[in-house]
């Protein structure tokens, strides 16, 4: 017979089960076993010997199992177990011992006294601080473990065939730690629990709903205890862990600190002046609010609310504020404050169940669909989408209150759209829906989520609707940002000219603007859109920054959604093992909650950081795999963004021809929507590069032209260093002036991996017409940045373009050896704090060319800024 604990295997093993084990492989190798194992009442004693002797059975069927209670009179005798030792092991089993007579004690002691060397196991169950008897007393014992996964999978196979498979071991760690692994309060609540909620498609209660045997065990001890106590208890378990609160509520209340005595002698808590309260089992404060009337309850909330402020209790006090509420219509102001606060300390789930909790007892039927809408916003953003349709399935269509139903209707098409993909030519005026007068949030929310999805879907002329709705809206409301409605028209026209209030009005709207968007679900900007304006590093900064919320990281959903535009920014900087690391995070949560289209989209910027790279494996990987998600759409044709990734593939990896004819239909077809306009800028630098290098000189013009057009009238920074960049590769009259301004360019714009190329391709120019002292340094860099960024094929050109230029040593420059003598004098007086302009007064050079040498200088100094440079000199022993 296996070792017992090898047959149940990894996913099976937990303490409990791992102490079970032990005893069965005592008893089977032959070395023999004896315990008593101890633990609280309901704690699981008679569980664990039933278990036990299941397992024995299936273990060896040979074996001899011999079960009994203390409370009964016993049977097992030592010449019995002798008999049965000679036909194979012996297992016996006695549930509490501490019953027993004085006889059948001193009987199983011998018999446990004998038990080691021998195929025979003892295991006594009994309370952790009853007494035994005395041949008992000194049997080795075993505190008995909590439960772990296994066990609750057996509770959930009880209670349904299909439940224990079904369930998610995250689910099981919540079940575990919401009973606080009690195994009679999970024997109790695991059957009431639906199946959505055991499946992880819907939330779990805050707290358990103890059964009549939980109640009566901790209940009990609490009912007992005089009614001024059982007050303090109350308060305790409804208010938070600040005591001197709790204190000053128990004044409002006619209680004092003596009162709370009598609990303290009965274990059920313990009062310390710095650290608060702590209770004997974090199930005694549920049994207590759950045993409490609403009279009581709503009582001991008002007494807490009134002893505190929104300033000293952020959270607290509105929820408390909540909890006294009666009527939730005419209270509707306190549980609004309650749920948004709740939302904001990312207690999600606890806005959750007060928004359900008012739903239930309100009886007007508005209120109850618009406390039924936030929860199912609520329950949205912590990662439960596919509950959060099911109650906006149960509400009636359309709603009366246009302000619930533009909620409803952006929640909707928010989740759908991650999970299935936006509609293309979906028809927008369903989230133009006018919000109620003096609610500008919702109107504002149902406008973007349209301007999101045209952008991604729909010509710019479809959108203009929308814009004049936003207009109107403004005229009614003050903008919440100045200049928002001008940036978002720009943004439709795909316009990246914005001067600086209105690209703040932008980047202050790719999050919460209104005091309540906490509740609600945020799908604006589209992840491309920062790239497309040349932000990245602003709003790089501010992804980051939002992940670190309380409430991004308790909303799974938003967090999913953060992630991917975060690497997305991160992926056009050039950092991309970042970019990659949070596009897999991103993946991880999206096909957690069953978000296909999110999901897709992750691996999608996986794919093209790949692609830049020349990771011709990965990328056709990732690529593959975003073309076969399970319950998605059909997405129809190519999407232009994976157009561009295989085009970027075929380039990185030294073939141009087929990169020209992977990008020729994303710049010969007509436009179909802001995004396609957004990936053709984008990709023209490697369209032109990739024409020119198969020859094709004539599609290499006209992209050249289209760009240049865009430019003339304001484009952002990227824009023009590309279009010097393609001017350069075309070759015409004064290719090493747009190289130069393309370098120049290069460091303001601050994209690594467009750097690395465009010197590259200078270098490369330089190297054809023999400058060959002229061209390394920039082969060098290129090949250094190249090396940075991971992207082999890339690197080995420049070591190749390196080599013909006459580069006969190790290629790779030593730290600080490439600086010229005009670099060396502008570190210096870089290093002393003096400005581009000094320096440039100081050594005739304009501010510009200043920056551009700095430009150069910190790589080869591998620093990343000018503050650096004092101590990066002195290591290289250089007086600054």
């Amino acid at each position: 017979m296996e070792s017992t604990l090898a047959a149940l295997g990894p996913a099976e093993v937990s303490p409990l089960g791992a102490v079970l084990a032990a005893v069965l492989d005592a008893v089977r190798d032959g070395t023999g076993h004896a315990t008593v194992l101890r633990a609280d009442p309901g704690r699981g004693r008679s569980t664990a010997l039933w278990r036990l002797r299941a397992e024995c059975r299936r273990a060896d069927p040979k074996a001899t199992v011999l079960w009994s209670s203390g409370a009964d009179r016993c049977e097992v005798t030592r010449r019995r177990v002798e008999e049965l030792l000679r036909r194979g092991p012996v297992l016996v089993l006695l549930d509490d011992a501490q019953w027993l007579d004085a006889d059948s004690a001193a009987e199983l002691g011998h018999l446990a006294a004998r038990a080691s060397g021998s195929r025979l196991g003892v295991v006594l169950t009994a309370p952790s601080d009853a007494p035994l008897h005395p041949e008992l007393a000194r049997l080795p014992e075993t505190a008995l473990p909590d439960p772990g996964e296994p066990e609750v999978r057996a509770l959930l196979a009880e209670a349904g065939a299909d439940r224990g498979a079904e369930t998610p071991a995250a689910v099981v760690a919540e079940l575990l730690a919401l009973c606080a692994a009690h195994p009679l309060v999970l024997r109790e609540l695991l059957p009431t629990l639906p199946d959505g909620q055991l499946r992880g498609t819907a939330p779990l209660p805050r707290s358990a709903t103890l059964g009549p045997r939980s109640m009566r065990l901790f209940g009990g001890p609490c009912a007992a205890l005089p009614e001024r106590t059982r007050r303090w208890l109350l308060l305790l378990a409804l208010g938070n862990d600040k005591l001197v609160t709790c204190l000053r509520a128990a004044t409002r209340l006619g209680l004092t600190a003596a009162d709370l005595a009598p609990a303290e002698l009965a274990g059920i808590l313990r009062t310390d002046g710095s650290a608060g309260v702590s209770w004997g089992s974090p199930l005694f404060p549920v049994a207590v609010a759950q045993a409490a009337t609403l009279v009581e309850t709503t009582r001991t909330y008002r007494a807490l609310a009134e002893v505190s402020t929104a300033r000293t209790e952020p959270v607290e006090h509105p929820r408390w504020l909540a909890g006294a509420a009666v009527h939730p219509t005419a209270d509707r102001p306190a549980l609004t404050e309650a749920i948004v606060a709740l939302a904001t300390d990312g207690r999600l789930l606890d806005g959750y169940e007060l928004a359900r909790r008012a739903e239930l007892v309100t009886t007007d039927a508005p209120e109850r669909q618009r406390y039924r809408v936030l929860a199912a916003g609520l329950s949205w953003l912590a990662g439960y989408g596919e509950h959060s349709l099911e109650l906006l399935d149960q509400l009636p269509s359309p709603l009366p209150s246009a302000e619930v139903q533009a909620a409803a209707v952006v929640l909707r098409w928010v989740i759908q759209g991650l999970r299935d993909s936006w509609p293309a030519g979906a028809e927008l005026g369903e989230l133009r829906v006018a919000a109620a007068p003096g609610d500008a949030g919702q109107a504002t929310r149902s406008l973007g989520t349209a301007l999101l999805v045209g952008w991604e879907t729909l010509p710019a002329e479809s959108m203009a609707g929308t814009l004049a709705a936003l207009r109107e809206l403004f005229t009614r409301h003050p903008e919440p940002r100045p200049g928002m409605a001008a940036a978002l028209a720009k943004v439709v026209a795909c316009d990246t000219d914005l001067d600086a209030v209105e690209r703040a009005a932008l980047l202050a709207t790719s999050w919460w603007v209104h005091h309540d968007d906490v509740l609600y679900p945020k799908a604006w900007p589209p992840p491309l859109l920062p790239v497309y304006l040349g932000e990245e590093s602003g709003y790089a900064r501010h992804y980051a920054e939002l992940l670190h919320t309380r409430h991004v990281r308790a909303a799974r959903s938003t967090r999913a959604l953060l992630l991917l535009k975060l690497a997305t920014v991160q992926a056009a900087l050039g950092h991309w093992p970042h970019a990659l690391r949070n596009a897999a995070s991103s993946r991880e949560l999206a096909a957690e909650m069953g978000l296909w289209a999110l999901h897709t989209e992750t691996l999608t910027v996986a794919a093209w950081v790949c692609a830049a790279r020349g990771d011709e494996d990965g990328c056709l990987a990732l690529i593959g795999r975003s073309h076969r998600q399970e319950g998605r759409r059909a997405a129809g044709a190519e999407p232009r963004s994976v157009q561009w990734t295989h085009g970027l593939l075929e380039l990185s990896v030294g073939r141009p021809a087929e990169a020209h004819e992977r990008l020729r239909p994303l710049h010969r077809d007509p436009v179909e929507s802001p995004l396609h306009l957004a990936v053709r800028r984008l990709s023209t630098a490697d369209f032109v590069e990739a024409a020119v290098a198969a020859r094709q000189f004539g599609d290499a013009a006209d992209a050249v032209a289209e760009l240049a057009a865009w430019v003339e009238v304001g484009a952002a920074g990227w824009a023009r260093l590309d279009l010097a960049r393609c001017r350069a590769l075309l070759g015409a009259a004064g290719a090493e002036q747009w190289h130069l301004l393309a370098l120049e360019q290069a460091g303001a714009v601050g994209r690594l991996a467009t750097s690395a190329r465009t010197e590259l391709s200078f270098g490369s120019w330089l190297r054809r017409r023999k400058r060959y002292q002229e061209a390394r340094p920039h082969l060098r860099l290129a090949q250094h940045y190249f090396d940075r960024l991971g992207a082999a094929p890339w690197r080995d050109r420049a070591h190749a373009e390196l080599r013909a230029a006459g580069e006969a040593g190790p290629s790779a420059p030593g730290r600080g050896a490439a600086l010229t003598a005009q670099e060396w004098r502008i570190a210096r007086l870089a290093a002393e704090g003096r400005s581009n302009r000094e320096i440039g007064d100081r050594l005739a050079l304009s501010p510009r060319t200043v920056g551009y040498h700095l430009y150069k200088i910190f790589p080869k100094l591998d620093i990343t800024s000018r503050t650096q440079l004092p101590l990066a000199l002195r290591e290289l022993d250089v007086p600054p």
